[in-house]
């Protein structure tokens, strides 16, 4: 196997979004179509949230990039919500019985309530599925120089970005944030996905961990760390602007639909705002001469960035049919059925949605497949 290393290393980075990810499984796809190399183009590979499942799903397969593609397509194809997260009425119903008796009584005699739904069926699935060996085996034979994924501590209300690399990848501390060696494990990978009021927090070593995107302001700063001289991003959400509204028609939002603009803000806000700093950076770069530019530490990273076509909250909305009755009576309960989909787009694990998402993401990529090919190939 050729060793993928170049001069100018490709970091990819992958962002959360629940359900959404399943659209960066349909670009990678692409990629390894269009790059026709079969090695892996990503040296280095970083991702948080749902974005973490993927980029371990990948880095342990990366010694034949095009099969790993495969894979992680044939995993999100084999998706419903059971395998994500307990569906079942007796699951639910005790879940809003605890969140009640909170409500009503301070919790007396029960643990307080942590989520709203119980994804021990997702920890066995990738407790199944998850061949970390490759990730080892992957950097021996050179097809990898790390792979990050990044989760939230509780305890000391900081962003960790556990990462598995080459000898010479050295960990970082920043404001808030911090580079861990680790050798990522399910219990990583539960961490980083573990949607805050969604899914409980998962104990590892020295406490409690929740989803990656929580306190990840600067979501391209692992890779770059780890050594990526140019970024290849692959985002959830559409850059088409809202439609302006009348105010005197605005109704009040909802819990489902505060929560999904919540999850929103944390997957994507700080993505797009990250982007476009590192924009400024390299324009500002530019205007500075080469000695003197050396002097500020700091380098220009191309970026190219791909994203949605479509809003995927109305994508979200022709399948939310599709939901287990549970969950749809439980979107009802919390306000997020049938006006905004945000919330339900990011649970709609069902084999209609996911496979609309991986079409698309694969469509979006090959109608861009001459400047992917270029960006990589540069």
């Amino acid at each position: 196997m050729a060793d993928t290393r170049r001069n100018n290393p490709v970091g990819l980075v992958l962002q959360g979004g629940g359900a959404r990810g399943a659209y960066q499984a349909g670009v990678l796809k692409a990629i390894a179509e269009i790059d026709e190399s079969g090695r892996n183009p990503f040296p280095i590979i970083a991702g948080a949230s749902v974005g973490a499942i993927n980029a371990a799903a990948l880095a342990a397969n990366c010694t034949d990039f095009p099969d790993a593609t495969l894979r992680l397509e044939a995993l999100w194809r084999g998706l419903h919500s059971g395998t994500v997260y307990d569906t079942r009425p007796t699951a639910i119903a005790g879940t809003s019985a605890r969140w009640l008796w909170t409500l009503l009584a301070g919790g007396f005699g029960i643990a307080d309530p942590c989520a709203l739904l119980d994804n021990a069926p997702l920890r066995a699935l990738l407790s199944e599925r998850f061949r970390r060996e490759g990730i080892a085996l992957a950097i021996r034979e050179g097809a990898l120089d790390a792979v990050c994924v990044t989760a939230a501590s509780y305890e000391r209300g900081r962003s960790v970005s556990f990462f598995e690399a080459r000898e010479d990848a050295v960990e970082w501390q920043r404001a808030r944030r911090d580079g861990v060696r680790a050798r990522i494990t399910t219990d990583h990978l539960m961490a980083s996905s573990a949607l805050p009021f969604v899914f409980a927090p998962v104990r590892m070593t020295d406490g409690f961990y929740g989803d990656g995107a929580l306190r990840l302001t600067s979501p391209l700063s692992p890779a770059i760390r780890l050594g990526a001289e140019k970024l290849l991003v692959i985002g959830v959400r559409d850059n088409v602007p809202d439609p302006e509204t009348d105010g005197a028609e605005a109704t009040f939002p909802s819990i489902g639909e505060m929560s999904g603009h919540a999850l929103d803000i944390l997957f994507n806000d700080n993505l797009d705002a990250d982007v476009e700093r590192l924009s400024r950076i390299n324009r500002t770069l530019s205007l500075i001469p080469p000695d003197a530019r050396d002097e500020t530490g700091l380098r220009v990273i191309d970026v190219l960035t791909l994203n949605p076509s479509i809003d995927l909250r109305d994508l979200a909305q022709e399948h939310a049919h599709e939901m287990p009755r549970t969950i749809r009576l439980l979107m009802r309960s919390l306000g997020a059925w049938g006006r905004d989909s945000r919330l339900v787009s990011y649970l709609l694990f069902e084999p209609g949605f996911i496979g609309a998402l991986i079409d698309l993401g694969y469509k979006d990529t090959m109608a861009r497949a001459d400047e992917v090919r270029g960006f990589l190939s540069a």
